[in-house]
């Protein structure tokens, strides 16, 4: 069994590769073992390996992309029955990976996570997007989109249009941007933003400090990161540790009007 502290230098080691040397998979399995000390990595990397091999079955080398993601949404979420957790969608179990692959119950970026993971032992190195809102795969060169979340339904740039503005109920502004594939590192930085909402919001605030410090080994310049780290410390009556904490924040925070905002915030 891996100790927790570990898990958090695999971790580290992971998100401080470059870009096309990060494992997406393994990253977010290390992210989960310090919440599941006792996960075996190779059994959990074992099903994916499973996956890809029986999509293969279906492939020749003239297989398109579309056809490819097409499969896969077949098998993750027909055949094996993955599904997006309507239900309790907050749960933290939702955002950890194991958990995901044990019960193929998960939210949009741990299903979607599972789907990119697939296509890559087959060769195609699809990626994340991360709509207001929502998370889906891109499909590259394809010009179509998958939502994992919703049955592997491929969409176009249109259906994600129109997505955002039922989800936002026309409020929010359509941007071409918000179709920009994700980096692995912001997928895995999305991750955790998930969990530090969820655990900020709950008495599990020690797991809230833990998962703001991984994501501040993932962008240590962030300044907002030193601020809720503080709070939370401060919480925990760990006042030194809120004290250094908010010294990085003014460190890292260059622009005054961010340092003035956060003392009104601050204000009772």
């Amino acid at each position: 069994m891996t100790s927790t502290s570990g898990f958090r230098a695999l971790f580290t080691e992971q998100v401080q590769k470059p870009e096309e040397d990060i494992q997406l998979d393994l990253t977010a399995l290390y992210l989960a073992g310090e919440e599941y000390p006792s996960l075996d990595i190779s059994r959990l990397t074992s099903h994916l390996d499973a996956f890809a091999t029986q999509v293969a079955l279906h492939m020749n080398d003239k297989s398109a992309p579309v056809d490819v993601a097409r499969e896969i949404a077949v098998h993750l979420f027909t055949n094996v029955g993955f599904h997006g957790n309507t239900q309790d969608y907050y749960n933290p179990d939702n955002s950890y990976l194991n958990r995901v692959l044990e019960t193929q119950t998960g939210i949009p970026i741990t299903l979607s996570l599972v789907f990119l993971e697939v296509g890559r032992r087959l060769g195609f190195n699809w990626s994340g997007i991360g709509l207001p809102g929502h998370f889906i795969v891109g499909l590259g060169s394809a010009g179509k989109f998958l939502d994992p979340f919703n049955g592997g339904v491929l969409m176009s740039a249109e259906d994600c249009r129109t997505l955002v503005q039922k989800m936002s109920n026309g409020r929010l502004q359509w941007n071409d941007r918000f179709l920009e594939p994700l980096t692995k590192l912001d997928v895995i930085f999305r991750m955790l933003n998930n969990l530090k909402a969820i655990y900020m919001e709950s008495p599990a605030l020690p797991k809230a400090i833990g998962v703001i410090q991984r994501m501040a080994i993932i962008y240590p310049g962030l300044p907002s990161l030193y601020q809720e780290l503080a709070w939370c410390h401060a919480q925990q009556h760990e006042f030194r540790l809120a004290i250094a904490a908010l010294e990085t924040y003014l460190k890292e925070a260059k622009d005054p009007e961010d340092i003035i905002g956060s003392r009104r915030k601050s204000r009772p």
